[in-house]
């Protein structure tokens, strides 16, 4: 078959287990960035690697192997499981990774680069302007946009913590993810969201005193204006909020008019 069809097979027993890559990095001993080559096919992964991945999993020796001969990697793997029974796994890893001072914190921008990579996959196939229809879409890709960056954000102050020589270039991608999200955000230049956020950037009220008058938390203001979600409850104040700034003269415009 393919190591595509292989990996995704992998992928999809972590997944089904609720297990992160980095719960199976902590199980496994193989490194976020390794998982996500097997995972995604994009290289042909080393013996041991195999091995341990296969270890953590509970899975017989030689299932790798099988799965890319199999024509159909999801149905082999499942035949397998059902057949021979998993050997026992190591319960999910608990608490945080911990990150090696030299050498670990360079997993950490593998995963960072792997996730940006990922998510301009996705956004090459996306319109330049959003209908209705894709709005939501659009809206969702965000929401992945942001966990990429509170993960690459985390992972830059423990790089940073730690010493290594990673944390330039994690802040890198976190920059191009924000320029990312902000790119998405701006393909939906009709959304309420959108019209909310150039409300709140045009404004001359500080951000707390807007969620003030919108009766929302700062968490639910910055949800809003870099997530696109809006508190239902808040819906109606949102959107007077947006048409009110919409109809006021801009600053330039006033000092005109004076």
């Amino acid at each position: 078959m393919s190591r595509e069809a292989a990996g995704a097979a992998i992928r999809a027993l972590r997944e089904a287990r609720d297990w992160s890559l980095a719960d199976l990095a902590a199980a496994t001993g193989v490194s976020i960035m390794g998982l996500s080559y097997l995972e995604r096919g994009a290289r042909k992964p080393h013996k041991g690697t195999v091995q341990k991945v296969e270890n953590g999993l509970g899975l017989p020796p030689g299932t790798y192997s099988r799965l890319l001969a199999a024509d159909d990697a999801d149905a082999e793997l499942a035949q397998l499981i059902s057949t021979t029974g998993p050997r026992e796994s190591p319960a999910r890893p608990a608490g945080a990774v911990v990150v090696d001072r030299h050498s670990d914190t360079e997993v950490l921008e593998g995963y960072a680069e792997a996730q940006l990579d990922a998510l301009r996959s996705v956004i090459a196939r996306l319109p330049p302007e959003a209908s209705d229809e894709y709005e939501t879409y659009i809206l969702s890709v965000i929401a992945q946009c942001v966990k990429a960056e509170m993960l690459a954000a985390s992972s830059w102050r423990v790089a940073v913590n730690a010493g290594a020589d990673h944390a330039g270039r994690l802040m890198t991608h976190l920059q191009a993810l924000e320029a990312t999200r902000s790119d998405l955000l701006q393909r939906m230049p009709a959304s309420l969201t959108a019209r909310f956020d150039d409300a709140c950037a045009r404004s001359s009220l500080p951000e707390p005193v807007i969620a003030t008058l919108l009766g929302i938390s700062a968490e639910e203001m910055w949800d809003i204006r870099n997530r696109g979600v809006i508190p239902p409850g808040a819906l109606a104040r949102v959107r007077a909020f947006a048409e009110g700034a919409a109809d006021a003269p801009d600053d330039a415009d006033g000092e005109a008019q004076r």
